[in-house]
């Protein structure tokens, strides 16, 4: 699915005249990607332009921290990976809302392709999100998993069950992102789909994706 990219590097203080010239380079290239994580910082309150709070309104600010952590709103996410039995390249679009920084829900669409078999998934998902791992090291962490309901087209050029046909879909899965900045998440997850009335031949199959990328508004 979507590739990760390259891990930040933090450049030590230099006295060889290349090392300003380095340190330019490398805050450009980066200065586009993140232009969202102006406010990302070692702090508490990541993200936040306002005031450090009182201790007596600490619970609502960490509960506010983390909404904005998880983007609370829509957001668009897309990845790619590979399909199982059939064995297809497996590209995922998803559109969930996010209602707070446990739950969300929207629509996706599971499209894989092949020279022989053709597979289109929409379904409805609802996402449970674990927003705040413990450890201050895993604060960009968020893993869940997902359910949801939809139908599965199914389509095979080849073999005694060539044709297409259509039937129920209950996926389900896990998965997990990493926070890049406020609104811009990497992401990857097991989809485990399951077909009740069999379609070409077909109960079940798997769905990788493994690199997405997810963005809010």
């Amino acid at each position: 699915m979507s590739r990760s990219t390259a891990p930040k590097r933090t450049l030590t203080r230099s006295r060889h005249r290349l090392a300003p010239c380095l340190t330019v380079a490398i805050a450009c290239l980066l200065a586009a990607p993140l232009a969202n994580a102006q406010d990302w910082g070692d702090s508490e309150d990541d993200w936040s332009a306002s005031p450090a709070p009182a201790p007596a309104s600490t619970t609502t600010s960490r509960s506010s921290s983390y909404g904005r952590s998880a983007a609370a709103g829509w957001s668009l996410q897309a990845g790619v990976g590979f399909t199982a039995d059939p064995d297809t390249f497996l590209m995922n679009f998803e559109a969930p809302y996010s209602f707070n920084p446990w739950i969300s829900a929207g629509p996706a669409m599971q499209v894989g392709v092949e020279d022989h078999h053709t597979i289109v998934a929409p379904s409805g998902n609802v996402r449970i999100t674990i927003p705040d791992l413990p450890g201050r090291s895993l604060d960009r962490l968020h893993p869940y998993a997902f359910t949801g309901i939809g139908f599965a087209y199914i389509e095979k050029d080849r073999g005694r069950n060539d044709g297409d046909g259509v039937g129920l879909l209950i996926p389900f899965g896990v998965g997990v992102e990493y926070q890049v900045s406020e609104k811009v998440f990497l992401g990857s997850q097991m989809m485990f789909n399951f077909l009740p009335k069999e379609t070409k031949n077909e109960g079940f199959f798997f769905s990788w994706q493994m690199a997405g990328l997810r963005f809010a508004f």
